[in-house]
C-alpha cells in the first residue's frame, strides 16, 4: 500500500514538473513537412525584428508551393525558394497573427500552403494533392513566429513552422 502511494506521489510530481514546463517554454516547432532534400533555409533571426506582418507565396500556376517570403515589421526577409510563376502578397491587419497551417506535399515538393489567423482569414495557395499536414502550435495563444525549410532550383521540398507566445517576442 505504502508502495501504491510513493508512486502515486512520484507520478503526480512528476506531471505538475511537466506541465510547470510547458508553461515556462512557450514555444514549438511543426515539421519538417516534405521530403526535405536540397538547399536548407531558415528565418531564425528575422522574427527578432517583431512579429509577421505579411508574407509572399511564389506558386506555380495551379500547381506546387515555388518559393516563400515573410515580412517582419516593414522588411521583407528573403526570398527561399524560386521567383517564378504567380506572385501573391497578403499584409497581415494590426494584432493579427497567424495560428495555423494546413498544407500538402508529394514526390519532392510542397503542393499547398493555407495559412489561418487568429482574425479568422483563410489564404490558399496552390494545389490540393498529395499527403495533408496540420501544423500548429503546442501552447494556446501561440502564433508563427519564423519557417525553416528547404528548397532546390524547382521550388519548396520541405517546411517547418516555429511558433511562440505574445511573451516571448517584440510587438
Amino acid at each position: 500500500m505504502m508502495l501504491m502511494w510513493i508512486f502515486f506521489l512520484f507520478t503526480l510530481l512528476a506531471t505538475v514538473t511537466a506541465e510547470e514546463d510547458d508553461q515556462q517554454r512557450g514555444s514549438s516547432f511543426s515539421g519538417e513537412y516534405g521530403n526535405g532534400g536540397g538547399t536548407s533555409f531558415t528565418l531564425s533571426g528575422e522574427h527578432r525584428r517583431g512579429k509577421i506582418t505579411g508574407f509572399r507565396i511564389q506558386e506555380q500556376c495551379g500547381g506546387i508551393i515555388h518559393g516563400i517570403q515573410f515580412q517582419y515589421g516593414n522588411v521583407w526577409s528573403e526570398l527561399h525558394g524560386l521567383k517564378s510563376g504567380l506572385r501573391h502578397e497578403v499584409l497581415l491587419t494590426k494584432g493579427e497573427n497567424i495560428i495555423q497551417v494546413l498544407g500538402k506535399h508529394y514526390s519532392y515538393y510542397i503542393q499547398q500552403l493555407i495559412f489561418i489567423t487568429n482574425h479568422g482569414r483563410i489564404f490558399t495557395f496552390g494545389q490540393p494533392a498529395g499527403y495533408s499536414f496540420n501544423a500548429s502550435p503546442l501552447y494556446r495563444g501561440a502564433f508563427l513566429s519564423y519557417i525553416s525549410g528547404h528548397h532546390n532550383h524547382y521550388g519548396l521540398t520541405g517546411i517547418g513552422f516555429h511558433w511562440d507566445e505574445p511573451r516571448l517576442t517584440k510587438a
